[in-house]
């Protein structure tokens, strides 16, 4: 595919029709430049042609640095606060003045295979009217619209791919650091995933029909364990990305504890072996002390603590128990009691005429007037509703707390106190030791700092190191769950085998299905296998010294880094500037490997990257990448220097001009000229 010309009319910084002519570029004269300041108009052109390929998806209508998605409204209007519309703002306002409708279109010309299209996706506005609309005009004169030039759009790029072809050159590194998180995207731009589509639609055929024969329960048990197996997968997977971060992070602090273990070495003073053999002896004995009161208070303060910490409460507790006790045992209460046990059947001799519930309501009617004339004695209070054997219970344990309350609280005080003491005494002889250990009073503060930070870092340390043994731990139970769900799953499917006609196609489908999986496994191994070579080959193109000695890639396009020796380096050790250029090897060796004949467009090419490594892209990357390359700088990442370098390979040069903001214009500019 090569690009012809872009079009752009009303939309984002350009108020009235821009045109970029772009068909002139050649094998040799694959560059075209598209200057212009910060905020002109270059990021515009972009998302013009991004817009274009992937119409206005819920992803493109994410905007911001905190990613707020916008409403189809919104995203042509703007949202009145950073984002100013995709239809520009002076042709609304002039149009809008006249009561006109105002159009705003991006058009796109290209050939593909010899064939030329030409492509629209417009908007017209009137008032509170939007309507919008895609068409592709084939040479020739045969026309497709709506779905069908979507369709179209498909076809050529995949909305899924425009990302990896069109894009901003700091953004890139993004895919140096989560490269993972695109692996559907890579299989499907390897070209890896056709093979393992066709096996995954036999299974799904195989086992709907196989499903359809399954009795109810079991069908449902099934549905719940694949379930809970993809759960576990995301679980174990999880775990595994945090485990990879403990290790980024046990790494750094490695290292910091090793130097401030060094430095703090190096502070001592080599004191008098004996005299500190002496205060560390008088330590430890005082350590082993405090060991031994900590243990008596943990085992007797807690079960005294709510009595001692509340013995004005006793008395009103014992006052209480005592009435208590005083109101069950009162004669007219025992009398009431055994008449109230005797009632029923003194009613029963003498009324036995009387239905059964007629003679309980009438026992029931007289024991609730003897108890009213009790009234006076009934208990009352906290304890109103306990039995009396709890109570006296209560009372024996009250009268024990009253006598020993204030003798335990002593005791307690004494205990802590002595604690406290030889606490005090063992920081007294961490001080001196410090001093012996120092020597200089002038160095005390720095090896106390260096002292706090390295138990920080040991505590940081010991903390990452039990958080990785409990992911361990996570991930071994959810991988030994997992082998349970899918036994289970093989156990539910064999339950309901049908040996008919259907279930030998289901085994002949399956087996078929298995071996296509493994033929696409073996097709993405190599195909991986090729794309490490193409990044490692890429990647020293693109630099200019090797703190990185090889890159690999893993079976989920996760890159890992290797120094010459071949030790494994930290992700954070890599700079922002490495990252955009391991970033820029890795879509380069994706498009090689893929085969992909496509333009590239690069905003930002050189962002953070130092000037020897800016020399070798110009050199190496930009003449190769692609047979058109369309770049979109500032003239302070390309000076007359660098320009020079590209001069040979630059088929045209254009200069964006935007006085006001949102008047962005194109004018060609010579191939050569100021920067």
């Amino acid at each position: 595919m090569k690009l012809l010309k872009v079009v752009l009319d009303n939309v984002f910084a350009y108020d009235g029709e821009a045109v970029f002519d772009l068909s002139m570029t050649t094998e040799q004269r694959n560059l075209i430049l598209i200057w212009g300041q910060n905020g002109v108009g270059k990021t515009s052109f972009l998302n013009a042609v991004k817009l274009f390929f992937k119409g206005p998806t819920a992803a493109v209508r994410t905007v911001g640095f905190l990613q707020r998605k916008l409403s189809i409204s919104q995203y042509l209007l703007g949202d009145g606060t950073s984002w100013t519309g995709l239809v520009n703002r002076s042709a609304r306002k002039r149009f809008t003045g006249i009561n006109q409708p105002v159009e705003a279109s991006i058009s796109i010309t290209w050939d593909e295979q010899g064939v030329v299209y030409t492509g629209v996706r417009w908007w017209t506005l009137h008032g509170t009217d939007i309507s919008d609309g895609i068409y592709i005009d084939r040479q020739g004169g045969e026309r497709v619209a709506s779905d069908a030039a979507e369709d179209v759009l498909q076809h050529i790029i995949p909305s899924d791919f425009v990302d990896f072809f069109f894009f901003d050159g700091e953004d890139i590194k993004s895919i140096a650091e989560n490269s993972g998180s695109n692996q559907a995207h890579f299989d499907r731009l390897l070209q890896t995933t056709f093979v393992q589509d066709v096996a995954k639609e036999l299974e799904n055929l195989a086992k709907e029909r196989r499903r359809r024969n399954l009795e109810g329960k079991v069908r449902d048990r099934l549905d719940t364990v694949r379930f809970d197996l993809s759960k576990s997968v995301t679980a174990t997977t999880g775990a595994k990305e945090r485990q990879l971060e403990c290790e980024d992070q046990l790494g750094n602090d490695g290292i910091e504890l090793r130097r401030l273990q060094l430095r703090r070495s190096n502070l001592g003073s080599g004191a008098n072996a004996l005299q500190r053999e002496g205060h560390e002896k008088n330590r430890k004995d005082l350590s082993d002390e405090l060991e031994r009161l900590t243990e008596e208070i943990v085992k007797t303060v807690p079960a005294d603590v709510p009595i001692l910490a509340n013995i004005r409460m006793l008395k009103p507790a014992v006052d209480q128990v005592e009435a208590r006790l005083a109101a069950g045992t009162t004669a007219e209460a025992a009398f009431v009691r055994g008449v109230s046990i005797q009632m029923p059947d003194w009613v029963s001799d003498a009324a036995p005429e009387l239905l059964e519930a007629e003679r309980r309501r009438i026992a029931e009617h007289l024991i609730d007037r003897l108890r009213a004339t009790l009234e006076d004695v009934s208990p009352s209070g906290l304890f109103a509703q306990a039995d009396q054997l709890r109570m006296a219970r209560l009372r024996e344990a009250l009268d024990f707390w009253s006598v020993a309350a204030s003798e335990r609280r002593e005791s307690q005080i004494k205990l802590l106190m002595e604690a406290y003491r030889v606490k005090t005494k063992i920081g007294e002889l961490d001080d001196i030791l410090l001093r012996i250990e120092v020597g200089s009073q002038a160095n005390i503060e720095e090896i106390r700092a260096i002292a706090n930070r390295i138990a920080q870092l040991e505590e940081s340390i010991a903390l990452r190191n039990q958080e990785k043994g409990a992911l361990n731990t996570r991930i071994k139970e959810e991988q030994s769950r997992q082998a349970a769900l899918v036994k289970e799953v093989a156990e539910l499917e064999a339950s309901q085998s049908q040996v008919t006609n259907e279930a030998r196609d289901y085994r002949v489908v399956m087996d078929l299905s298995r071996t296509l999986n493994e033929i696409a496994e073996a097709l993405r191994r190599a195909t991986r296998e090729e794309l490490e070579e193409l990044l490692n080959n890429r990647f020293r193109m693109v630099i200019s010294h090797e703190l990185i000695g090889r890159i690999t890639v893993d079976d989920a396009y996760v890159l890992s880094y290797e120094d010459r020796q071949g030790k494994i380096l930290g992700r954070s050790s890599i700079s922002s500037g490495m990252k955009q250029l391991v970033a820029t090897a890795f879509l380069w060796a994706m498009k090689d490997s893929a085969g992909a004949d496509m333009p590239v467009i690069i905003d930002t090419p050189l962002g953070r990257i130092d000037r020897e490594n800016q020399d070798h892209l110009l050199r190496n990357y930009y003449p190769t990448l692609s047979h058109q390359v369309i770049v979109l700088p500032t003239n302070s990442e390309i000076d007359a220097r660098k320009l020079a370098i590209l001069a040979p390979h630059i088929a045209r040069s254009y200069t964006i001009v935007n006085d006001s903001g949102d008047a962005a214009r194109v004018e060609t500019r010579s191939l050569v000229g100021d920067t």
